[in-house]
């Protein structure tokens, strides 16, 4: 009887009950779901299986060992105690990642330097010589995980994530990663729509990821097939001719599923994302199976001469993720929507939006509705049946009526959000001030945190009849939804008033509520309501810019990406 093993395989968050049935399907028991993981037994074919097979997992992972770590002598201690020549030559390479989670060792890059001395010391101790760190594709990679001061380390049989598939070249601007991809395209019930003759077609196809993916899926290929490493293939334990013969039996599927593959189709108005899909379908050897071309959502329609066929419009549209942007596309998504009623009638669409309320431009009502992330960012897949009874029927927003001061406020929020806007998009920047007493009348901050808003009301002069005050805050506040684009729920407003020492830190309120922020690399906790500060201070740079820094006192935790 086979060595049976226990297993762990990573994914997205908001995807484990489909992994979990993936990994049924490949022959593992013992599938458990945990957070953004699955727990899974088999012999080791089954994790190869799910290396070659898996088009959701990001990384299988065999832990090696469980251990209390509440120190970094104790975190050496447990590691050293594997026996690593089971696994690593004395002369081999190997990589460590780290994660860490509320424990008392803070920092992931200190603890994997503890991890890879642990190793390196044991075959120094025991052979005389040692093996050497190599970031990139080693023989071995170790994968720390410690959380609540427990340590979990494992090998990482895949070596690196497996939304790699292999055949992306090129890519545009923030492309859906494979495995993200393939969930969209699972909870859309693609297979069963493609096991009928049904098409696909992408409007918005980018460098072709949901186009590339789907034929996969429906030509029965192994998504780890053109990958040519994996991270199990320098480990000591690893039984090659096993894993030969798994992927002679995938190049055989391939070879029989290749003439199920039906009408697929890519549309994008980027000439440059239609190459990139075109060299991403050449070198995954499906060019001959698929189409794209350059053209607009404006023109959006089935292929010529296919009219007949129905089938699944699939599309991950921009989002509007800073503000600014959603404005300019609400046009974008109504005439997508009345395309889709025009010309696709019969048809299912799945539209994958970070911005639900752009959603509502559609002019679809969506029958179901999934939550998935991309990156940390919350998105919604909204499945539509395309048919009369989805209409919805168009109403004009109702009119507004504002005071000539709340006016010109308006206009000032508009006119900043167009100049920082774009100066914050293009050095990366989500959390930055908008507007600071910019009109004497309307003395308030407004700071931007992603999609959130933070406003502080100065304190006016003992000259300023305070019904006065009273009323231009309250039209500030009225504004600021609709120019801003964000719901009155994500608005949090303050006073600031003179303070003395201290003061400024202590608390206003005990809600206890965190959002997280993202500056470069790094992700921040920030606190709208329970102090003055929220946990990031800004500062004014040239050309009427403004950018986060660190405060003082501590800042608040960050955590890895």
């Amino acid at each position: 009887m086979s060595r049976q093993y226990t297993f762990f395989a990573t994914v997205p968050k908001g995807i484990e009950s489909l992994l979990a049935d993936e990994i049924r399907q490949l022959g593992a028991s013992e599938v458990s779901e945990t957070l953004a993981g699955v727990s899974f037994a088999g012999p080791l074919e089954t994790a190869y299986r799910a290396c070659l097979w898996s088009r959701l997992a990001s990384r299988i992972l065999l832990p090696l060992a469980t251990f209390a770590c509440a120190s970094p002598e104790e975190l050496y201690a447990g590691v050293k105690g594997i026996d690593w020549a089971e696994h690593l030559d004395p002369e081999g390479t190997l990589a460590v990642d780290a994660s860490i989670a509320r424990s008392q060792i803070t920092h992931s890059h200190y603890a994997a330097l503890k991890v890879k001395d642990a190793v390196v010391d044991l075959f120094r101790d025991r052979y005389g010589v040692r093996p050497s760190v190599s970031p990139n594709r080693p023989d071995i990679r170790i994968n720390l995980y410690l959380n609540r001061d427990t340590a979990t380390v494992s090998l990482d049989l895949s070596g690196e994530s497996l939304h790699r598939r292999g055949y992306r070249d090129e890519g545009v601007l923030a492309p859906l990663k494979e495995n993200l991809a393939a969930a969209i395209l699972l909870r859309s019930r693609w297979p069963e729509i493609a096991g009928e003759g049904g098409a696909l077609l992408d409007p918005m196809c980018g460098s072709g990821t949901l186009v590339l993916e789907g034929a996969m899926m429906a030509g029965d290929i192994a998504p780890g097939l053109l990958r040519p490493y994996f991270g199990f293939l320098g480990w000591r334990g690893h039984d090659a001719g096993l894993w030969q013969s798994l992927l002679d039996e995938a190049q055989v599927r391939r070879a029989a599923g290749l003439d199920s593959i039906p009408l697929m189709t890519g549309y994008d108005c980027d000439h440059k994302a239609v190459r990139a899909a075109w060299v991403n379908a050449e070198k995954a050897g499906l060019h001959d199976r698929l189409h794209f071309e350059r053209r607009s959502v404006a023109a959006l329609e089935p292929l010529p001469g296919k009219r007949a066929v129905v089938g699944l419009v699939v599309v991950n549209p921009p989002y509007g993720e800073r503000l600014g942007e959603v404005e300019d596309l609400k046009g974008l998504y109504e005439t997508f929507g009345d395309r889709l009623k025009h010309h696709f009638l019969g048809w299912k669409a799945a539209v994958f939006t970070g911005n639900a309320e752009l959603g509502k431009c559609l002019g679809l009502r969506a029958h179901r509705m999934h939550t998935l992330y991309n990156g940390a960012l919350l998105c919604k897949l909204l499945h539509i049946e395309v048919a009369p009874e989805s209409f919805v029927e168009k109403r004009g927003p109702a009119p507004v009526r504002l005071s000539e001061g709340a006016t010109s406020f308006a206009n000032r929020l508009r006119k900043n959000l167009k100049t920082l806007g774009k100066w914050a998009r293009k050095e990366g920047v989500s959390c930055y001030r908008l507007y600071d007493s910019d009109i004497p009348e309307y003395a308030v901050a407004v700071d931007l945190y992603e999609d959130s808003v933070h406003v502080q009301e100065y304190q006016a002069p003992k000259s300023i009849d305070e019904s006065k005050a009273a009323h231009r805050l309250q039209e500030a506040m009225s504004v600021l939804p609709e120019v801003l684009d964000v719901p009155e729920n994500r608005i949090f407003l303050k006073v600031r008033q003179r303070q003395k020492g201290r003061e400024q830190y202590r608390k206003l309120a005990t809600e206890g509520q965190f959002h997280e922020v993202s500056e470069g690399n790094c992700r921040f906790l920030v606190n709208f309501s329970d102090y003055l500060d929220t946990g990031l201070f800004r500062r004014w740079l040239p050309a009427n810019a403004f950018s986060t820094s660190l405060p003082t006192p501590a800042p608040p935790p960050c955590m890895p990406p």
